[in-house]
């Protein structure tokens, strides 16, 4: 025997498929928000903050700087490929911490050649001369690094181990 589908029943059907469709872009929606979430809660100051935790060494810091020209690796062609930046630094600025993100990805790679570049100067020169031993070594053991826009240059010990695990923890939050 057949069952005929009244129009409330039929009605019905169509509710509860629309209501199934809705649903699944609902929840789908949802995954696409996820990156989007957890891409805005990473910035330069959360990631200088999480490398300043895993390196110690905060009570030698003595300035904080938000604009990429206060940061002595980054060239004025440089500075225009920055879109925002965190640097903390002593004094003397051997003890420093740089979070840079760049506005693409190939400018990330060419603010990376710069930091490098900064870090072999500050290490092999007469320029050195000026600070301590141990300041000396902390330049010497610095770190640059990249991974996406982002880039950094962690000088906050004169152990390269130290370093590395600023580097590790900024590298966790990316």
């Amino acid at each position: 025997m057949k069952v005929l589908e009244t129009g409330e029943t039929k009605r019905r059907k169509g509710i509860r498929i629309t209501a199934c469709i809705l649903a699944f872009v609902m929840v789908f929606g949802m995954f696409l928000q996820v990156p989007v979430l957890a891409d805005a809660a990473v910035s330069c100051k959360t990631l200088c903050q999480a490398a300043l935790k895993k390196t110690g060494g905060e009570s030698k810091l003595k300035y904080q700087s938000a604009k990429a020209e206060d940061f002595g690796g980054f060239s004025a062609s440089d500075r225009k490929k920055v879109s925002s930046v965190m640097y903390v630094c002593d004094e003397k600025e051997a003890y420093s911490l740089c979070v840079a993100k760049a506005s693409s990805n190939s400018d990330a790679a060419d603010l990376l050649k710069s930091l490098k570049s900064y870090k072999s100067a500050n290490s092999s020169s007469d320029y050195l001369s000026d600070y301590s031993s141990d300041e000396q070594k902390v330049f010497k053991n610095a770190l640059c690094g990249r991974k996406g826009k982002y880039v950094w240059y962690i000088a906050m010990s004169s152990k390269k181990s130290v370093n590395k695990k600023g580097q590790t923890a900024l590298k966790e939050k990316l």
